[in-house]
């Protein structure tokens, strides 16, 4: 673990970066930052729970499996996200598996370390409460997509969803800046891959989409959006 550079760090965690420079230098002393390669498992679902993650740089995968074995992708977080943070005060487990699928650097903060901060400045539990009821939000959409449109409508409602975070315009639509396999999106909705094969194709002949080499742009979000209206 590194110690180096922690002050400069803090000023690019949105949760830290609006602190006073005398709170800084009291969350300075507790910060741990680790690089971790493409694909490596930063915990595992039902591990104990011991500390609180910032995503610094790259990319990290939440999952989650299901009774039938099968994984189902919760989320996939960017640059400044929180994650852990389900298991502060709580003596208790991780509820997810935590994967990077880029190179990644990562901020760690014991759960006990932070805890004492919290105590000390309660607006910093106030923003990482919030931080968990959006989390809370976001998987009931999912769950409703599926109860209330079945799995073409969590499709896009994902594909929606992954645009707002990784979209980024071009002349031909707006193009979702990750790869991703049929799988991958399949273990975002709970489904089979045939199934996601099928969809993909019918919102590529209907115009709504293209699909190619892993790279989604989505061309038509008005109609995209009609599968979840």
């Amino acid at each position: 673990m590194e110690k180096s550079n922690t002050k400069t760090i803090i000023n690019l965690i949105p949760l830290l970066s609006e602190l006073s420079e005398q709170k800084k230098e009291v969350v300075n002393r507790v910060l741990m930052v680790k690089k971790f390669p493409k694909g490596t498992i930063i915990f595992v679902e039902s591990d104990p729970a011991e500390a609180v993650y910032f995503l610094r740089k790259g990319k990290v995968r939440l999952s989650k499996s299901s009774y039938e074995g099968k994984e189902v992708v919760i989320s996939i977080l960017k640059s400044g996200e929180l994650f852990a943070q389900a298991s502060l005060f709580r003596n208790t487990t991780y509820p997810v598996t935590a994967e990077t699928i880029e190179d990644s650097e990562i901020v760690i903060i014991r759960n006990k370390d932070l805890e004492k901060i919290i105590l000390r400045y309660p607006e910093i539990g106030v923003s990482i409460i919030q931080i968990m009821g959006e989390r809370l939000y976001s998987a009931h959409s999912k769950l409703r997509d599926v109860t209330l449109y079945g799995k073409l409508g969590a499709l896009a409602s994902t594909l929606i969803n992954l645009a707002k975070q990784y979209g980024k315009k071009s002349p031909e639509g707006v193009i979702i800046e990750l790869t991703l396999t049929h799988q991958e999106l399949a273990n975002f909705i709970g489904a089979a891959r045939e199934n996601v094969n099928r969809m993909i194709s019918t919102l590529e002949k209907n115009g709504v989409l293209t699909m190619k080499k892993g790279k989604i742009c989505i061309k038509d979000f008005e109609e995209l959006r009609n599968y979840i209206n």
